[in-house]
């Protein structure tokens, strides 16, 4: 007795699966990648008028929303990249500023004001140490970002 052949074999309903997922994956990609170019650009935009955060969570939200734009991915994680450096490098300039301010200050106060410990010196002094963590906290992190754009972008 001759054995009738299902409806579908196997090898033909994998053949059809693959065919429909990759028209389904390759048909909604260009309007993604479309999508989340702008939604790039508006990051890149805010990141060039100082609106750190605000580009930041564009970036985000472009992760989350358009995970199968992959070159425009790529493209956002070198720019989230830049955000990060270019605040903490403005984040730098300020407790660097604040630095030499304080140190200023506590060049002209004395430990010991009429036979007395001066508190207010101690506590700037705190302040400058402080200040100083600050600095060199921030600068490893500009360091931290300029290697990572350069590994990047090779």
């Amino acid at each position: 007795m001759r054995r009738e052949k299902p409806y579908f074999c196997n090898m033909e309903r994998a053949k059809i699966l693959f065919t429909l997922l990759f028209v389904a994956c390759t048909s909604a990609t260009p309007p993604d990648d479309d999508r989340a170019s702008a939604s790039l650009s508006q990051a890149r935009a805010l990141m060039v008028n100082g609106d750190y955060d605000a580009a930041r969570d564009t970036i985000l939200a472009l992760r989350r929303e358009y995970p199968t734009a992959l070159s425009v991915r790529r493209a956002a994680i070198l720019t989230l990249d830049s955000v990060e450096l270019f605040e903490a490098r403005q984040g730098l300039q300020i407790a660097d500023d604040s630095l030499q301010a304080a140190e200023a200050t506590l060049g002209t106060m004395s430990p010991r004001v009429d036979g007395h410990t001066n508190d207010e010196y101690y506590a700037q002094q705190r302040l400058v140490r402080q200040l100083r963590w600050r600095v060199d906290e921030l600068a490893a992190k500009v360091k931290f970002y300029l290697r990572k754009l350069d590994i990047d972008q090779r």
